[in-house]
């Protein structure tokens, strides 16, 4: 009985970790950092910017930059996140991904301009 009850915690335990590093849905941009600084106002000036995960695909939107399509590959043993975009190898990037609840925090890597950023996402939940 006590082998069972350990291995249904266990369970659980892995299945909430599972679900935490659940990309899928639609993220909205909340904060945006360059080299420590705040920097969301020139970035997300409206609001309105969000990211939307699903099937390995990803669409970006909001002013001023529009939409951005592609597709995303995860990596939820090292929680790393690629996103290859449509547009061409200049606009693909890398982010080491930290989800906690409906908050997801990136942080740029792979190259010194890319590490001079971090992201803070809020998950978009249906409206009842």
């Amino acid at each position: 009985m006590r082998s069972f009850l350990l291995l249904f915690v266990s369970i659980l335990f892995l299945t909430s970790c599972q679900n935490n590093k659940n990309l899928t849905g639609t993220w909205d941009m909340f904060k945006v950092y360059r080299d420590g600084q705040d920097v969301t106002e020139r970035h997300n000036p409206d609001g309105e910017r969000f990211i939307q995960f699903k099937e390995n695909q990803f669409e970006t939107g909001g002013k001023p930059y529009g939409t951005n399509t592609g597709s995303y590959t995860f990596d939820s043993a090292i929680d790393t996140l690629y996103l290859d975009s449509d547009t061409g190898p200049e606009d693909d990037s890398r982010w080491k991904v930290e989800i906690s609840g409906d908050t997801m925090h990136w942080k740029g890597f792979g190259t010194e301009w890319a590490e001079s950023f971090e992201l803070i996402h809020i998950k978009r939940h249906p409206k009842d």
